[in-house]
């Protein structure tokens, strides 16, 4: 079995499978934002450029995904995912490809809420704030998008750019928290209202096998990492 490996300088990688299946996307989330102060703000679209912290989480997962040669790197047009993906782009060992920006992978469009934090949001929007909370799937904020059409919209962008790439190996794609949920809770049966039942990590990895036409037993699509980074690999050293 032939392994691609890539060094984080602390022994840390990521390794995959180099013989099997067919175009692998690596989808992942940027990392931490710059917000305006130290409270805890509700933003889609707005758009925050990469705090110091982002760029050094970018810049570890660059360095465990380095030796993976990506064929083509696509991000949402936001400043943190294209920040992101320049920097994983500019650690590759071997530089293949430009970093294209595609507006369909930017983040859930929050409307009139986007910018704002939770409590001014509960206290100001106070009925539609609940039905949201009872149905993220269908409701949306007041000029924005529900989950719903949030994955519609993100699972047409993944599988357009899987068709674009079906000659390809290993393909990046950079972008948002809520987008990448959508996506992996379509292509594998998930409720969209377990959002916050799974973690989703600045920076944090997660690798979709295109498995071609449903002849493989588990179907068109395989899952084969979630959330994975090289900090969730020391934890995870450490608990074994």
């Amino acid at each position: 079995m032939k392994l691609q490996t890539a060094s984080a300088g602390d022994g840390v990688c990521f390794i995959v499978d180099g013989n099997s299946g067919g175009v692998r996307l690596f989808l992942l989330r940027h990392g931490k934002p710059q917000f305006p102060d130290e409270r805890r703000y509700i933003y889609g679209q707005t758009d925050y450029p990469l705090s110091d912290v982002g760029k050094k989480e970018a810049a570890a997962i660059g360095k465990a995904l380095a030796a993976i040669p990506m064929e083509r790197i696509i991000s949402s047009d936001l400043s943190r995912a294209v920040e992101t993906a320049t920097i994983v782009s500019g650690l590759q060992k071997k530089k293949l490809c430009a970093v294209e920006q595609d507006p369909s992978l930017r983040e859930i469009d929050m409307g009139e809420w986007d910018g704002l934090t939770k409590d001014e949001i509960a206290e100001g929007y106070v009925d539609i704030f609940r039905e949201r909370g009872k149905d993220v799937e269908s409701v949306a904020p007041p000029g924005g998008e529900s989950m719903g059409h949030l994955q519609g919209r993100g699972i047409a962008a993944f599988e357009r750019i899987t068709e674009e790439s079906k000659e390809l190996r290993n393909v990046l794609i950079a972008a948002h928290g809520a987008i990448m949920w959508s996506i992996v809770s379509g292509l594998f049966g998930m409720p969209l209202d377990n959002l916050f039942c799974f973690g989703l990590d600045y920076c944090g990895v997660h690798l979709i096998e295109h498995c071609g036409a449903a002849e493989r037993l588990w179907g068109k699509y395989r899952l084969i990492r979630y959330n994975w980074s090289p900090k969730v690999s020391r934890y995870m050293d450490d608990l074994v």
